[in-house]
């Protein structure tokens, strides 16, 4: 027990001069007061002068943008023809199952949470090609003419393809998990 709480002490008095020696009585005050000047605000004002020093964006950026969100928003409305496909084929697996005799209640019940979770992201798809077919702040050929209107419309159809995808995708999951659970029994 002695040996032990000797080598504590000399560890802690050990520590304590070898602060002493590698760091200056000035910054060891500085320490301890906690008024040395920030270092990385230093290094942060040259990159504050650079990035003052860029022009203004032009509306590239959100032409960028609406071409991407037209671009997901036909990939989505694949996705979403291939979903009514997988409905299709789903039901011909559980017509073909209950002529076998088996109990396929979970199944049905999967399937009409799917087909309710297609009606629902194909609203939220509709109301993004809605707003992505005229899309305010856009002249017809997609050069931004209001930067503020063309913003707040790439936010709102962005928030409508998400929550169709969103919505799509846990569809997918459940059934997909239904199917999986229903065939391991």
């Amino acid at each position: 027990m002695k040996t032990k709480l000797v080598s504590a002490i000399s560890i802690l008095v050990f520590g304590i001069l070898t602060f002493g020696l590698f760091v200056s009585p000035g910054a060891a005050q500085g320490l301890a007061t906690e008024q040395t000047p920030a270092p990385w605000k230093q290094t942060l004002a040259p990159v504050r002068e650079t990035l003052s020093a860029l022009p203004t964006q032009d509306g590239t950026v959100l032409e960028n943008l609406l071409i991407r969100e037209k671009l997901a928003l036909g990939n989505q409305q694949t996705r979403l023809e291939m979903s009514h496909t997988v409905a299709v084929s789903t039901q011909t697996f559980i017509d073909n199952q209950k002529n076998a005799g088996k109990n396929v209640s979970t199944l049905e019940s999967a399937l009409s949470t799917f087909t309710q979770a297609i009606s629902q992201a194909e609203v939220d798809h509709a109301t993004a090609n809605n707003l992505l077919a005229a899309p305010a702040g856009f002249d017809a050929s997609g050069q931004v003419i209001d930067r503020n209107v063309a913003l707040q419309t790439l936010r709102s159809a962005g928030r409508s393809l998400r929550q169709a995808h969103l919505t799509l995708t846990q569809a997918t999951l459940d059934l997909r998990l239904a199917v999986q659970i229903y065939r391991a029994q």
